[in-house]
């Protein structure tokens, strides 16, 4: 059974191929904010969002090639005693340029397959280094930071980011000594940030909103979270759910996850719009002026209520919705351009919070929807090829 048209398949696997082959160090194609000057070429969570998002593919077709292209960029990121070489590091080999920070462990997800295909003892040692990154990530109420230099905070971003890497470094490392931790965090920050009013899940949580003095400019006072549900924060959360479920195998932390899951895609849900199945980058203020529908966290959400689907967290009666979604963004998003090339478009360049105390855009509805919308963005293009890979499942399962 076909869950996609020949036609549209062939023209997102064209559009895949072109950018890695038209791709350097230097200038990928997916990283807009490397292009824009905005981020120097190196190890990134958005290049980790294509390099996962290509890993799943191979994940499904086993095409060695992919392994090759992924080896072949990220070795020479990686010397041979695993130090990642865009670090800063001090006598104590710990990463000192921003203080230590969950975004570098997505890249670090795809170390895991390497080694185990290449054999390269600086990979494994590499996933040793993040690892030792995250434990000495500082915490709040139990969940690491976002980043050292954001105290006290935990956004939704970082919970896919670590909660993976961390389950995967469990499974094959450690014995899973530490899934009770992973599912802890995954439910904590939930019930940090999910609003009861909207049945969403806001950005971040500010753990310092009890002092006057300490209060991020963004939080709430009378629960420190921020006062945003921000779709693509909310597509992190999802896929960290359905990632990190990936690798749990205990029943009762299974249940965990399976529930999460369920509350979250089904307050999502009220917040699909019909006409193009998507939603909204300020997810439950689709009549205020400037908001436009987002097409990362879209994608995000469409994995998510897929893999869900695969995974048995959530039933069969959803994997329509997730196709829908999908689709929905291919209409209004994917096209080709008057280069002849094909393109993805209306993705948010990114939207943080910050350890301001003063600025009073930071967290705001103007924020979010004055950021950049740009084309041709990882963060986009990864979750656009793991829904791919989870349809390329689908329609092997229904032969």
């Amino acid at each position: 059974m076909k869950f996609l048209e020949k036609e549209i398949e062939m023209n997102l696997e064209s559009y895949i191929t072109d950018l890695c082959i038209r791709s350097t160090y230097e200038r990928p194609l997916w990283n807009q904010e490397i292009l824009m000057g905005l981020k120097k070429p190196g190890w990134n969570y958005i290049d980790g969002c294509m390099f996962n998002g290509l890993l799943s593919l191979y994940e499904e077709n086993h095409n060695d090639k992919i392994i090759e292209y992924i080896d072949h960029y990220i070795s020479p990121l990686i010397d041979e005693n695993g130090y990642i070489k865009i670090y800063y590091y001090n006598n104590y080999n710990q990463y000192t340029e921003e203080g230590h920070d969950s975004d570098p462990c997505n890249e670090g997800k795809v170390l895991f397959t390497l080694y185990e295909k290449t054999h390269k003892e600086k990979y494994r040692k590499a996933i040793e280094f993040l690892h030792k990154q995250i434990e000495e990530l500082p915490r709040i109420q139990g969940n690491f930071w976002h980043k050292e230099k954001y105290p006290n905070q935990i956004w939704l971003d970082g919970l896919y980011m670590i909660q993976p890497f961390y389950a995967m470094y469990e499974k094959k490392f450690n014995c899973e000594r530490n899934f009770n931790d992973i599912v802890y965090q995954l439910e904590n920050c939930f019930d940090l940030t999910f609003d009861k009013k909207t049945s969403l899940m806001m950005h971040g949580y500010d753990g310092n909103y009890l002092d006057s003095k300490e209060k991020m400019i963004w939080s709430k006072e009378k629960n420190g979270q921020s006062k945003i549900a921000w779709l693509r924060a909310c597509g992190w959360y999802e896929m960290a759910l359905v990632d990190t479920y990936e690798y749990i195998n205990q029943p009762r932390l299974q249940s965990k996850l399976k529930n999460l899951l369920q509350i979250t895609i089904d307050g999502l849900m009220k917040y699909k719009v019909k006409n193009t199945d998507m939603f909204y980058q300020v997810i439950d203020k689709k009549k205020k002026a400037g908001n436009y529908f987002e097409t990362s966290g879209s994608l995000m959400i469409a994995y998510a209520i897929l893999k869900g689907c695969r995974l048995k967290m959530l039933t069969k009666r959803y994997q329509e919705m997730g196709l829908r979604i999908f689709r929905g963004v291919l209409k209004k998003y994917f096209y080709r351009g008057k280069d002849d090339k094909f393109h993805l478009g209306g993705i948010c360049i990114g939207a943080g919070l910050s350890a301001s105390k003063t600025d009073r855009n930071v967290g705001t509805y103007r924020m979010y929807i004055s950021r950049k919308v740009v084309q041709d963005d990882g963060k986009a293009i990864g979750p656009l090829m793991m829904v791919l890979s989870e349809i390329h499942r689908m329609e092997k399962e229904s032969v």
